[in-house]
């Protein structure tokens, strides 16, 4: 049986050992040919030399991660944050990614009023859309989990997302994360009314019970997420979009040699990130 793994990304930050033009050629050397950056590396590499490493290894980016966070002070100008992330939209585009994961950021520090900076992450996405539809890199929303609301983001739930980019319309579009979103009674509804146009990626890993600390995601099949039930809510919807596997794992993957991930990675994640027709003509 032959599997397809050209929808399939390894996100950077699985691998940190490994440094950018490390990460491209670790995972293109078993395959893996889709590498969704993380911003650090790129800052530390080099946008221009990025890009020529991404094509030599015939590489496809869906995703830089991730975005200038939005949660300043309520006395300050937003006007800084949006400039970063303008430049992070250039970026992206030039290293061919698809979409900015917007992680808006939670509460600043000198306030409580969580509904009003709510309110300004809006008006923030809003200012920074017109650029996004420029540049011709989407603005990718993804949800948090609600234990990160206090200080990584406002946006809790893929119904929220949802919303947004009802408001937002062209230039949006909605990341959903089976770590952030697989405990949501709705999470089934919500990935139908975004549809398949609307999920610029997905990511894969598992909930680890227990789970140690906010570092210590499972690799797929460890954990307690129902992911084949999942992916056949993605394929129902007709989801042709990337598959991306993100592992925070301070305690795990990340000790380990950067190649036995990837490899594990592959085993793990190839029945998940085919195509319903690829797949049953194999059979």
């Amino acid at each position: 049986m032959s599997y397809d793994l050209s929808r399939f990304a390894i996100n950077q930050i699985t691998t940190p050992k490994w440094s950018m033009p490390e990460a491209i050629d670790g995972y293109a050397r078993q395959g893996v040919h889709g590498i969704a950056v993380w911003r650090n590396f790129l800052e530390d590499y080099g946008v221009a030399q990025t890009r020529r490493e991404l094509n030599a290894h015939d590489m496809w980016v869906p995703s830089l991660c991730t975005s200038e966070w939005l949660n300043i002070s309520v006395t300050r100008n937003m006007s800084t944050a949006i400039d970063i992330n303008r430049r992070l939209l250039d970026a992206a585009a030039e290293i061919g990614a698809g979409c900015l994961m917007m992680v808006v950021g939670g509460i600043p520090p000198d306030s409580k009023d969580i509904q009003g900076q709510r309110e300004r992450v809006r008006d923030a996405l809003l200012e920074l859309l017109p650029h996004a539809r420029q540049t011709g890199v989407k603005l990718g929303l993804e949800p948090l989990h609600p234990m990160y609301a206090g200080d990584r983001s406002l946006l809790n739930s893929l119904r929220v997302a949802n919303d947004l980019c009802d408001e937002l319309g062209e230039g949006a579009g909605v990341v959903a994360d089976v770590y952030h979103c697989w405990w949501d009674p709705v999470f089934e509804q919500e990935i139908r009314r975004a549809g398949p146009a609307r999920i610029l990626s997905f990511h894969y890993c598992d909930w680890l019970v227990p789970t140690r600390n906010l570092r210590d995601r499972g690799m797929v099949g460890d954990g307690v997420i129902d992911i084949p039930r999942i992916k056949g809510w993605l394929d129902d919807i007709g989801y042709g979009g990337p598959f991306e596997l993100e592992i925070f794992s301070e305690l795990d993957w990340w000790t380990r040699p950067p190649e036995e991930t990837v490899r594990v990675a592959i085993e793990r994640c190839t029945p998940y990130v085919q195509t319903p027709s690829a797949t049953g003509a194999d059979k």
